[in-house]
């Protein structure tokens, strides 16, 4: 699914039928939950720290598997656009638009349901999966307003590792200043406890220069 509205082109060895097969029981995982809990507390420190709030934003929830990290924005007061390459995990986030009867949410599994400026985009343990992540990353700074903020998190690949997921510093400063992007920051953040292991994120973020 490699196309210039579809940046979320999945790496060959995670089919979209592997996400489509855990997409039951996604909800259900206490390292999900965690994750998101914190990528969200986190994201909120980066949006206010840019004078900006959550409430009334525009964003885009890209990879948003079931939800769990739209749950939080939605609470928040922000407009969601949803987007995943999963069709079952699509098909959650649809369940919980209707069962809990958001009004301002809706999915796609590309960029072509976006008409406007966004505000945020939001890219949450995604980005090291793609095949073409520098063009993701291309596509998705083109939405953003002038002034707009793009935030991921990804596993940290360090340089010259030859494991197939994550990114490495180097590759998200790379493919975050091609985009266009200043105020670039890229480092640790959050730490959390999966199985057993305290893990940290690597948090990359910038925004849109005012004058584009």
């Amino acid at each position: 699914m490699t196309n210039a509205d579809d940046p979320q082109s999945a790496d060959p060895e995670v089919s979209i039928n592997e996400w489509d097969a855990v997409a039951g029981e996604w909800d259900d995982s206490d390292a999900v939950r965690a994750y998101a809990a914190a990528a969200f507390e986190s994201l909120v420190r980066i949006v206010e720290g840019n004078g900006s709030s959550l409430d009334g934003a525009r964003v885009i929830d890209f990879g948003c598997g079931t939800g769990v990290l739209t749950e939080r924005l939605v609470a928040a007061g922000a407009d969601v656009t949803a987007i995943d390459s999963s069709p079952a995990m699509l098909s959650a986030v649809d369940r919980k638009i209707a069962e809990r009867g958001w009004t301002t949410v809706s999915t796609s599994t590309d960029l072509t349901a976006i008409d406007e400026p966004i505000d945020l985009v939001v890219c949450s343990s995604v980005c090291g999966f793609l095949d073409d992540y520098p063009s993701a990353a291309r596509n998705l700074v083109s939405t953003l307003r002038a002034g707009g903020i793009f935030v991921q998190w990804d596993w940290e690949r360090v340089d010259g590792d030859e494991s197939e997921h994550g990114l490495s510093r180097s590759e998200i400063s790379d493919a975050l200043r091609a985009a266009g992007l200043e105020g670039i920051e890229v480092g640790g953040d959050f730490v959390i406890d999966i199985e057993g292991e305290r893990v940290q994120p690597l948090l990359g973020q910038g925004r849109r220069p005012a004058d584009r």
